[in-house]
């Protein structure tokens, strides 16, 4: 059947088999090259899905008693082995086959609902993904890490920090496993769980974490590379909340540093930097050398255009004042 018409029933029950059904007769059609494409592939298979959850938030069958909401997603992979059907999953080589194809559509559609703030679509969607992928790969596949962190970064958009800290722990122990302690994935996560402690005020272990991935990233890219300068960034942040104002400047110059080098004197983000630094000196009473970060960062803000009610601009002329009192009364 042609599974992309638009009048096709969206609303009666739908089940894996259709699916799989659907994907065998229409995605690799012989004559059509874009259909023997990966990307094609899902990119059809969205749609597929897209049409047929056109409507994809649903009522609660019981709302009088749990006043929520269900999704369509909510359906799959519920009952793998009754869903498969005819097919079995020895016959088909693992980590291939329709299962995988369908659940990383379905990643790809938790996606799309993340970006457009969808999220209790979007975490349906996922955690569909998440049941398709254990089904086939096993608990502790790459690719589980892969939407497992998707849905930690959903947790911790939505302000969920515990939910994004059992999810990250999870996708460490599966990375680590697969990668070993310094691949780049496993310092991403290391920073993610830092950016949630400090988001918790356990400032003190974020700081732990972020050396810890800055270590690896020096090891990694080399100490002068703008991810280096971007946790470097975090790391003095923290440092900055724990009032550690010394480690908080020698960090933040450390990161200045690196950013100068990589995207020059006059960007937004150097700027940025020297107003903290000019703030961090000033609470040191150290005026003149603030007053000269917070120049620097003024005309930094000027050459970016930043509109005269812009954050930034109205932090600075409160801060240029401080500093400005201070100069006069000679602290």
């Amino acid at each position: 059947k042609d599974w992309l018409e638009v009048d096709n029933a969206i609303d009666e029950p739908f089940s894996l088999k259709e699916v799989r059904m659907a994907k065998s007769t229409t995605i690799g059609k012989p004559g059509n090259a874009a259909h023997h494409d990966h990307v094609g592939e899902n990119g059809e298979m969205e749609l597929f899905l897209e049409k047929r959850f056109d409507r994809w938030a649903l009522s609660s069958k019981d709302t009088a008693k749990t006043d929520s909401t269900k999704f369509y997603y909510d359906e799959l992979f519920t009952l793998a082995v009754a869903a498969s059907g005819d097919q079995q999953l020895d016959e088909t080589p693992r980590g291939e086959g329709p299962d995988v194809d369908i659940a990383m559509t379905l990643h790809q559609i938790g996606q799309i609902h993340r970006r457009s703030h969808r999220y209790a679509a979007a975490l349906s969607a996922y955690n569909a993904s998440l049941r398709g992928m254990k089904e086939v790969l096993g608990t502790q596949h790459g690719n589980i890490a892969a939407i497992l962190g998707n849905i930690g970064n959903l947790y911790m958009e939505t302000g969920d920090y515990d939910e994004a800290f059992t999810i990250y722990q999870e996708v460490l122990g599966i990375e680590t496993m697969h990668l070993g302690l310094s691949h780049p994935e496993v310092a991403v996560t290391l920073h993610n769980i830092a950016t949630i402690e400090c988001s918790r005020g356990n400032f003190s272990e974020g700081v732990s974490l972020y050396k810890q991935v800055v270590d690896m990233q020096k090891i990694r890219y080399g100490s002068e590379h703008l991810t280096v300068a971007i946790t470097l960034s975090c790391l003095a942040d923290a440092y900055e909340k724990l009032r550690n104002v010394k480690g908080a400047i020698k960090t933040y110059e450390e990161a200045l540093k690196i950013r100068i080098s990589v995207l020059g004197k006059s960007h937004l983000d150097v700027g940025r930097l020297m107003h903290k630094l000019g703030r961090l000196a000033s609470s040191r009473n150290d005026y003149a050398i603030a007053d000269i970060y917070v120049m620097r960062a003024s005309e930094i803000y000027a050459s970016n255009k930043l509109q005269p009610d812009h954050v930034f601009l109205r932090e600075m002329a409160r801060d240029n004042a401080d500093i400005k009192a201070g100069l006069a009364f000679g602290k």
